[in-house]
């Protein structure tokens, strides 16, 4: 079996850096896996083995991407108000604050999708993935993956970046 970074199976990277997932994430693909499997082994964005800061290296964790992931931010919350979703374009990450009360230390940001674009009903959608066993989806354990209205992914919206 291929190690694919960013899956809950343990990989091993170029350099023979090998890292493990935690004891809830074996066997499952979390939201910042997901987007490394799609950006970095099927579309060859390099890959940073931990919280890379160089801009040329996709991080591991949805926090550092926000940060340090290559391309540009699109926008950026101000604090008051989530960023303008008028600016997204099919494939850009979404970065949230969402408040997962997932296994890691609490940051600014802790969770990240790929926006799909406008579905047949106008309303912009992405899709992620969690640290469960139903793998990617556009229905998550925090609400509907829509970027519109008042929903939890709506309002927790934190940056916007297109690689």
């Amino acid at each position: 079996m291929q190690d694919f970074p960013g899956l809950a199976v343990g990989w091993t990277f170029p350099d023979g850096t090998y890292t493990g997932p935690s004891s809830k994430q074996t066997g499952n693909v979390d939201c910042s896996g997901y987007v490394r499997m799609v950006y970095g082994h099927h579309l060859g964005v390099p890959m940073a083995a931990g919280a890379d800061a160089s801009g040329t290296r996709l991080p591991r964790k949805s926090r550092d991407m926000a940060e340090h992931a290559p391309g540009v931010h699109v926008d950026r919350t101000d604090g008051t108000a989530p960023p303008a979703a008028a600016l997204l374009q099919p494939g850009d990450l979404v970065l949230f604050n969402a408040d997962s009360g997932d296994d890691t230390v609490s940051a600014t940001v802790d969770h990240v999708g790929i926006h799909l674009g406008v579905d047949a009903a106008g309303a912009r959608r992405f899709l992620s993935s969690r640290k469960t066993g139903d793998g990617p989806t556009m229905a998550d354990l925090g609400g509907a993956s829509l970027l519109d209205g008042t929903g939890v992914y709506a309002r927790s919206l934190h940056t916007v970046h297109r690689l």
